[in-house]
């Protein structure tokens, strides 16, 4: 009798407890890496902030999975690893040359921090606005001041250079490091505990 609820324990309650063991850890970097976002960024969008998804893990696929969302991870790679940032091929099928990325300087932009959707639109309604180059040759959207001087609104870079400084993949790993024990034993005395039922 002993040795047929070890049995069944073993099969059915250790792969059960495992599971949500791994996914406890999971959940747990997730709500981790969530909460480091408005230290990390400066006034991080709702977007931005729901970028941290979970996959559990089942009694017959051990692997919980912490992650960023596909579309999201399109531009939090770069804050994760460092690297440089260039213009996005266009869609008509070109190569990229000529397009630019927008740095905003003298501009209003949104409660994140942002351009607004149509903020550009906007300024090029403007008749002390037009976008072109200065006499040194940086090219963006410029107003004409009453002094006849030119104030940079928006500049167009070619590229833009980031360091690493999210912290998701270490933040995750400690976090699981940390949870790993006490998660797997409460697993285990839940699963113990049905199993007596």
């Amino acid at each position: 009798m002993l040795t047929r609820r070890l049995d069944d324990l073993a099969r059915n309650q250790v792969p059960f407890a495992t599971a949500r063991a791994l996914t406890d850890m999971a959940q747990a970097a997730a709500v981790a890496n969530r909460r480091a976002l408005p230290s990390v960024f400066d006034r991080p969008t709702p977007f931005t902030r729901n970028s941290i998804a979970v996959t559990p893990a089942r009694k017959n696929s051990l692997v919980a999975r912490v992650f960023v969302k596909d579309r999201q991870a399109e531009y939090l790679q770069l804050q994760e690893t460092g690297g440089t940032r260039k213009p996005e091929p266009s869609k008509q099928g070109g190569t990229g040359k000529g397009q630019a990325l927008i740095m905003p300087k003298a501009i209003a932009r949104n409660a994140f921090g942002n351009i607004p959707r149509r903020g550009l639109a906007a300024l090029q309604r403007r008749k002390d606005v037009f976008v072109g180059k200065t006499p040194a040759g940086a090219g963006g959207f410029f107003r004409r001041l009453a002094s006849g001087a030119l104030q940079p609104l928006a500049l167009f870079i070619g590229q833009a250079r980031y360091k690493p400084r999210f912290g998701f993949r270490d933040r995750a790993i400690k976090v699981a490091q940390a949870t790993m024990t006490p998660a797997f034993r409460q697993a285990l005395e839940k699963a113990i505990a049905t199993a007596r039922r």
